[in-house]
This record gives structure tokens, sequence and C-alpha cells, in this order.
């Protein structure tokens, strides 16, 4: 991967990270209704989730490699546990995670390509 297109995933990461936001907001908001915030501070582990996903896409913009595997694992880890306890999720919802997955993968190679290749860049020696 060179260095645009691992610049590119990481991009995409961070896309893929606020578009889980925004579905996950909005199914709360679908189920909830008004009480959406409410439901969030009595629930305070949903609330801790996203502030972790927020500032995991703090990180992608920084272009962290801890950053991209922890919005990963925390995206794929619920989903294999939802489909172990049986509660396979709709195809639609399927295809969305499964493009989401895509995206958070290629951003983690992205963000290692990218810190592989600065160092490289930088351990060259340019004549002037």
């Amino acid at each position: 991967m060179k260095l645009p297109q691992a610049e590119q995933a990481i991009t995409n990461g961070i896309y893929a990270a606020v578009a889980w936001l925004l579905l996950d907001f909005g199914f709360l908001v679908q189920e909830h209704g008004g009480q959406t915030l409410s439901f969030l501070v009595s629930r305070p582990e949903m609330a801790a989730g996203a502030i972790i996903v927020l500032v995991c896409i703090v990180g992608l913009f920084k272009k962290s490699r801890i950053a991209a595997a922890i919005l990963f694992l925390l995206f794929l880890l619920p989903m294999i546990l939802r489909i172990v306890k049986g509660a396979l999720p709709s195809t639609m919802l399927l295809i969305f995670s499964l493009i989401l997955l895509y995206f958070f993968l290629t951003a983690i190679l992205g963000t290692f390509s990218y810190h592989q290749l600065k160092t490289q860049e930088r351990n060259t020696i340019k004549p002037d």
C-alpha cells in the first residue's frame, strides 16, 4: 500500500466509525424516542462505548494504530457474540455491518502501512 492509499484507508475508517455511531444513535432514537438521552444516562456502559468510539475517531485523525485496532475489535466482538447467541441481524444490517468491518480492517492496514512508509521515508538519506 502506498502513502495516499494508506491515508485514504484511514479516512474511510473515520467515515465508517461516524456512520456506526449515527446508526447506533438512530436505533436508540427509534426505540426510545424522546427518552434517548435519559436512557444513555441510565446505561453508562453504552455512553462509555460511544465516548471510546469518539476517542478512537480522534485517534484515527492522528493515524493511531491502536485506535484503529480498538475500533475494529469494538465492532467485531459484539457482532460475533450476537451471532453466537443466535440473534442473527437482518440481511441489510448484516451487509452494512460487513461493509463497516471491511473499512475498519482497511483502516488498521492503512495505519500500519502509513507508519511503515513514514519510517522508511525518514530513514532514507536524501541527497541535497
